[in-house]
């Protein structure tokens, strides 16, 4: 049994495809070393699909986070893949009782994921990229917020909450018009069983009252997303983004949530109030509120930028 350390030359068997591994667009000369992002909890490789040249992503859980509830969590996700946000709920989840010579191969890889490739920036990545802001409308301000309030109105009706929106887990398409959510795993779904780990956020998106359930909830969205709806709108103004260090890639720190009076809270508020005034009042909401359950259900977010996005022009 060889632990699982992939080379260009890899090949993998996941019926009916082949797959091998990407090189590293940084090291083009370097026919060995392949394209990986490591995260917290896991590796993703970039794999191409040799019958269809496809790209793919290939996420390799580390050992501490590998348990069988991918696998249950990647079943359940699946009835949920055409909502807005979700396309990486289609995937595939390598099991040994599914791929039995590939896990005896490579131990390493049970309970990884294969699922689309998805190429675009993060918000995080788009926050510490000062020149793009410098072309970031209120107009592409609105259209952005009103596209996440959207993905994550829909999750909330269905039951489904994310659990670690943040910045990092965010992808935005090419002309800032539409959103994917990353690191479904942990998504919380009705009747689904309780993860080994749960998400207690990110930094910058916590609620300050969080119990032992974390966000691990059907309103485990409300707070963190809200977080996220104001950062995307506000960011078009830029006497906020004068106010936030080039190296933050969070909007608030985490000492700052749920402050008032505070100079990013004023700057904050009167960009809300500029930009699209009914969402003030959510925003105020949100901020005052208790716990996870007195905030504002997601819909209302939705709501007022849906309404904001249809008074603007086409």
């Amino acid at each position: 049994m060889a632990e699982f350390h992939p080379q260009q030359t890899t090949l993998l068997r996941i019926a009916p495809f082949t797959y091998t591994f990407a090189p590293h667009p940084l090291f083009p000369d370097d026919t060995e070393e392949v394209f990986a992002i490591e995260g917290g909890e896991a590796v993703i490789y970039q794999v191409l699909e040799r019958e269809t040249g496809k790209t793919r992503a290939l996420k390799v859980s580390k050992p501490s986070f590998r348990s069988a509830h991918i696998a249950s969590a990647t079943a359940a996700l699946a009835p949920y893949a055409n909502l807005p946000g979700l396309h990486l709920a289609r995937r595939t989840c390598l099991t040994r009782q599914q791929f039995p010579d590939l896990i005896a191969q490579y131990p390493d890889l049970e309970y990884a994921i294969l699922m689309p490739w998805l190429a675009g920036r993060t918000w995080a990545g788009f926050l510490a990229d000062r020149t793009a802001a410098t072309s970031y409308t209120s107009l592409t301000a609105v259209r952005l917020a009103a596209a996440l309030g959207q993905a994550l109105w829909d999750l909330e009706a269905h039951g489904l909450a994310h659990t670690d929106i943040a910045g990092g887990n965010v992808v935005l398409s090419r002309d800032l018009t539409r959103v994917e959510l990353l690191d479904v795993e942990g998504l919380y779904m009705p009747g689904s069983s309780r993860p080994s780990h749960i998400s207690q956020g990110s930094p910058g998106y916590q609620h300050r009252a969080l119990d032992q359930r974390g966000q691990w909830r059907p309103e485990g969205d409300r707070f963190a997303g809200g977080i996220m709806l104001t950062e995307m709108l506000v960011w078009a103004d830029p006497f906020v983004r004068s106010l936030t260090p080039p190296e933050a890639d969070t909007l608030f720190q985490p000492d700052e949530l749920q402050e008032i009076n505070t100079q990013r809270w004023v700057a904050t508020r009167d960009a809300i109030w500029t930009i699209c005034p009914p969402m003030l009042d959510v925003f105020d909401r949100m901020w005052a509120s208790a716990d996870l359950s007195d905030c504002p259900e997601l819909s209302a977010w939705a709501y007022v930028l849906a309404q904001a996005r249809s008074k603007l022009p086409a």
